[in-house]
Parts: structure tokens; sequence; C-alpha cells
């Protein structure tokens, strides 16, 4: 596939929504009038403007965990908190294809356009177990297996609504014993037949091979803009044999320092140089904490290097 330019997945514009929703009425909300239409649309002609291959929707709604929550039975969010509140069931419709089919809209023709959920795992814990749900623990078996299920139909959805990739985000499995996590994922994205990305946090690496094992995931990302080192500490050679591919994150995503173009030309480089060319490159994480002008200007000097070294690469 070769170089391929995409985002995490979060993007600021969701602070156009949220204005716009507290500004409609009552009457505006109770008809399904949707605040968030303009948001969704100004994070894809951001990302278009950029240049950027795979695009988001910009996850514009809401956090990932309470956007999942609120649209799973069994789960609830209140107040920037989520609970699993009885027994975990599919979603009685998609939580995210409706905004997906709108970023498409918004992108054209011919755009590619990336799915994302949240992983069982990261979902599990992240939310508080309410007095009376079926479950021993937030890392109960049975409610890991449900989540993942209920999360497969999400991931069915997307594919149906013309995804061209998905991506499981699972930042918190660094804290937990991978190995006994892998299985869940793989559920949650079972049957996939589009390219699938899991996004885990930089300290899962500690068990990086173990992450390595998972059997319908294709790109592991790697967070190499903060954290360097792991460029150091990974070999392609771990790669040899088991059909992965890197998702390079080559943005600092926690500094509001837009990097040149020659920094992150000597990232992408750099994860060439251990991973080889067959890589999607993207900022560390989500945009969603930087300014829009922040972000974009972040998105283009992403694109700008890609294409320097993309054009260097043609030339042998």
């Amino acid at each position: 596939m070769g170089i391929l330019t995409n985002t995490v997945g979060s993007y600021p514009t969701h602070i156009i929504g949220e204005d716009s929703k507290a500004k409609m009425s009552v009457q505006d909300l109770m008809a399904g009038k949707d605040p968030f239409i303009a948001s969704i649309e100004a994070a894809v002609v951001d990302q278009l403007r950029a240049g950027v291959d795979l695009i988001s929707d910009g996850q514009v709604r809401a956090d990932m965990i309470s956007a999942f929550a609120a649209g799973i039975p069994g789960m609830k969010s209140e107040n920037g908190r989520s609970y699993i509140t009885g027994k975990i069931t599919r979603p009685l419709r998609s939580i995210t294809a409706k905004d997906l089919t709108l970023a498409r809209q918004y992108a054209g023709e011919g755009a590619k356009i990336k799915g994302i959920i949240t992983g069982p795992v990261t979902l599990a814990a992240s939310s508080s177990l309410s007095h009376g749900a079926p479950y021993r623990s937030r890392f109960d078996r049975l409610l890991l297996s449900d989540l993942a299920k209920a999360l497969h139909f999400e991931a069915d959805q997307l594919c149906r609504a013309g995804a061209y990739a998905l991506q499981i985000d699972e930042p918190v499995l660094y804290n937990v014993g991978v190995e006994n996590m892998l299985g869940y994922i793989d559920t949650a994205v079972e049957n996939v037949e589009i390219p699938v990305k899991l996004h885990p946090h930089v300290a899962s690496f500690k068990e990086f091979e173990q992450l390595l094992k998972l059997k319908n995931v294709d790109y592991i990302g790697v967070e190499a803009a903060k954290y360097p080192v792991l460029l150091e500490k990974l070999t392609g050679a771990a790669f040899e044999g088991c059909e992965k591919s890197v998702a390079l994150g080559v943005i600092d995503t926690d500094s509001p320092e837009v990097e040149s173009i020659e920094t992150v030309k000597k990232r992408i480089e750099r994860g060439i140089e251990v991973f080889g060319d067959d890589m999607w490159v993207n900022p560390d994480c989500g945009l969603r904490l930087q300014t829009r002008e922040v972000a974009f200007q972040k998105l283009k000097v992403l694109v700008d290097a890609a294409s320097q070294v993309k054009l260097e690469l043609s030339q042998f």
C-alpha cells in the first residue's frame, strides 16, 4: 500500500457543534435538528484541505467512551462518566455510521473514510460497575465478551456504511495483561474485510510482541513523535511473518508547537529504516485538545513531509 497519511480520529471542530447546541431551542432539539453536522463538515473540509489520504468524521459529538456508552444497551453516560448498568447487548442501531455517512457526503466521491470504534477493554476499564449489573468486575470475562460482541455489530455497520478502513482504540492496554485481552479485540473486528488499525497507548509496548499476535488487526499504532525511543526499542524483525504493518505517529498531539516539515520528514524516514515503507503515518493521537488552526497546520506539515518522502522514494 505504501505510505498513507491519516488522522487518528478526534478533531477540534466539536466546539462548533457545542456552541450551536447551546443556542438551539428545546423545540429544535426535540425536532431532531443536529447541531453537530457543521462540526463534521468542518473537520472533513480541513482534512481535505490539508491533503490527508484517509480521513475521519472528527469524532465531534463526545469523547469516545461517552459516545459508545450512550449507545450500547446495558450502559449509560452521565455527566462525563460511563456506567455498566445491566446486561450488555447489541446496539439497536449504529452509533457512528450516520456520522461516517455524512463525512463521505462532504468528502465527495472517491474519498477514503475511516470508521472508528472504542475497544472492549478500554470501554470496560473506563466505566464504573453499577449495583445490580450482572458482572463480577470490570474485567469479568463475560463482560468483555459481551462488549466485544456489541462492538462487532458497530464494526459491521461501519463496513456497510462504506468505511475504507477501521480503527479500534485501546489506550488502556498498558493497565492490563495484554495477552489475556487479545481475543476480545479480535472478536470486535472479526470478519472485517477492510484494513484494521489498532490504536494502543505507548506504554502498551512493554508487551508489544503480544500485540503482534492479534489475528484480525493489520496495522498497529506506534506513538513515535512523543516517544522516539520506541524506534530504538522496536524492530522490523518483530513483524516478520506476522503480516502486520505500522501506523507511525509522527506529530506530537500534546504540544501546540507546529513541527517543521524537516522534523516530521526525519521521523518518517527513521520509521522506514525500522519498519519499511509500507506504513500509515499519522499524528500520535487525536487532535481534539489543540486549537483548530494548530490542528490544521499539524496535518498540513504531516502531508507535506510524507509527500517529500514519497517523492524521494519514487526516484530510486
